[in-house]
Formats: C-alpha cells, sequence, structure tokens
C-alpha cells in the first residue's frame, strides 16, 4: 500500500457546480458549443479524479449548501462520489473570520460548528481552517489579538475531535496572521486539539522556506496542500493589499507542482524521514484551466516524487 494518497480541493470548478450530472449533452451542446458543460456536474469532475489516480477530495464550505439541495443529504453525495471511485470525501476547508476579536468567539466557532456537522456527516477527516480574515484593514494583530484567535481556534480543535476530526490551522499569504506571527500563533495553540495543514505555495509567497518549517513542524503537520509558486517572498506592500490573492490585474500566484520555485523533491525526502502518511490534497487555484494543472500536477508527483516515497 502506498504510504500517500491523493485528493483534490475543488475550489475552482466555476467556484460552484451547478448540476449532479448533465443527462442528454447533445441538447446542452445544441444550446453551447463551448465546454461549459464538462465543468458543471459532480459526474464528470469525480470521473476526471479518479481518471487521473486522485481517489480523495477536499471540499469548500460553502459547497454544502449547494450540495444539499441538489443531493438531499450529506451521505447520499458521498455515496455518489463513491459509485464514481472516490475513497472519501478527506476534509473541508473553512475560516475564522473575526477570530481576534474576543466578543466574537461564539460566532466564529458556532460557524465552524456547522462544518464539522457536515464533515462527520461526509466521512471526512480533516477541518482545514483560515484562522482569521484577511490582512487589510486587520493587521497586524496583537498579542491579545493572537491569543483570542487561539482560543477559537482550540475551541474549534475540542469539537471536531468530539466527531473524530482533526482542526488544521491553513497559513494564507494574505492572512492577517502571518509571517512575522505565524510560528507563534500556532505555539498559542493546543496540540492536543489543533495541528497544521501546510501549503507549499502560501507559505513559500509568504517567505517561509517549506522544507524547513515542515522539518521543525512536522509533529504538528497533519497535511499538505500542494501547489507551486515562481513568486517566493513577496513583499508586505502585494501580500496586504486589498484583495490580494485575486488581484485586480489578474496576478497569477499559484502554478502546477513543478513549475515554480518550492523545493518539493526536499519536502517529499522529509516525509519519507518523519514517515508521513495519509492523504495529501492538490490545489490549481487561479488556473485558467484546472483539468490541465490537474494532471500536470498528478504527472510531476508520479514521475519525480513518488520514486522518493510514495
Amino acid at each position: 500500500m502506498d504510504n500517500l494518497k491523493y485528493s483534490y480541493m475543488t475550489n475552482m470548478w466555476g467556484m460552484i457546480v451547478d448540476f449532479p450530472k448533465i443527462h442528454d449533452f447533445n441538447e446542452w451542446y445544441a444550446h453551447d458549443f463551448g465546454n461549459a458543460a464538462y465543468y458543471l456536474d459532480w459526474d464528470k469532475i469525480f470521473k476526471y479524479y479518479v481518471g487521473a489516480g486522485i481517489k480523495g477530495i477536499e471540499l469548500m464550505f460553502y459547497h454544502v449548501p449547494y450540495i444539499r439541495q441538489f443531493f438531499g443529504t450529506l451521505k447520499d453525495f458521498a455515496d455518489f462520489a463513491k459509485e464514481r471511485g472516490v475513497e472519501k470525501i478527506t476534509g473541508m476547508f473553512s475560516v475564522a473570520v473575526g477570530s481576534e476579536n474576543r466578543d466574537k468567539f461564539d460566532e466564529v466557532v458556532n460557524f465552524n460548528q456547522v462544518w464539522i456537522e457536515a464533515l462527520h456527516e461526509l466521512g471526512g477527516e480533516n477541518l482545514i481552517v483560515m484562522p482569521a480574515g484577511q490582512y487589510y484593514g486587520v493587521g497586524p494583530l496583537s498579542e491579545e489579538q493572537l491569543r483570542n484567535a487561539a482560543e477559537v481556534m482550540n475551541e474549534i480543535g475540542r469539537r471536531a475531535a468530539d466527531k473524530g476530526i482533526t482542526a488544521c490551522v491553513h497559513n494564507e499569504f494574505w492572512c492577517a496572521i502571518n509571517l512575522y506571527d505565524h510560528e507563534k500563533f500556532l505555539e498559542m495553540t493546543d496540540p492536543r486539539y489543533v495541528s497544521y495543514c501546510l501549503d507549499t505555495a502560501q507559505l513559500t509567497i509568504m517567505g517561509v522556506d517549506v522544507v524547513d518549517f515542515y522539518d521543525k513542524h512536522h509533529d504538528r503537520v497533519k497535511c499538505f496542500h500542494l501547489k507551486d509558486t515562481t513568486f517566493p517572498n513577496a513583499p508586505d506592500d502585494l501580500r496586504f493589499a486589498p484583495g490580494a490573492e485575486f488581484a485586480d490585474e489578474g496576478t497569477r500566484w499559484f502554478w502546477e507542482l513543478g513549475a515554480g520555485v518550492v523545493d518539493f523533491k526536499g519536502l517529499w525526502n522529509l516525509m519519507k524521514k518523519y514517515n508521513h502518511r495519509g492523504w495529501v490534497t492538490i490545489e490549481t487555484d487561479g488556473t485558467p484551466d484546472p483539468l490541465a494543472s490537474l494532471l500536470l500536477s498528478k504527472w510531476y508527483i508520479d514521475h519525480e516524487l513518488s520514486p522518493i516515497y510514495k
């Protein structure tokens, strides 16, 4: 059995998938001669994953209401995925916007309780949480604000653990918890309830060496978001600008694995050293062609990384 299994974050298929299954492709094509219908239903999207050798998916929290609308229950959705060869809904991405404000504690925790319950129903294992809102208009955070955010994360982690789910901090290059305090924040959280999701591109853009970071914090790293970047150590004025991740001029921050500067081979050697096992998630944020990016990243994994540590 392989030590690593691959999941895919479903965040860039038109953001919202509009149909469970398109039954009459010919009828659709009579009205639209483009390729839109190839990316609008879960049936084909699951088949793309499995065809590429990816057996897990990770959802965004905002998918849940639409899934319930289409499928009735989240279990029916998970069964629909399994019928197409998807082994597991591996996780869900959520946010803790406002966590730095003590008076928002209950609001932020209760917001995430909804997704904990949903992920439990889906049979998932990791709740991936951006620990605060955007840096612009919020950062830098004071010591007290960091501690408030850590207490929120600890409570989310405790509630997740009650459902057999692991809560994981996920840093973003544009998040209020950033380069200058993200490790301090991690130390403020309780390792019994809060783990870490290492996003290779987000940390690199922040100015963090992901190999060194993993070497130092491997005991807290439960899962990974894999993507590459050609923009390491971006200056603060870009990372902390309004709407930084989706810049008006169309800046593309993220690329397929092997197309940027992230030292994935160094990371894989450490994953082998520390015997990391389980699901690893591929992301294709900001790509004009999610399927092409998915396949290119999986090729790189199969041919360049798997020989190091499968």
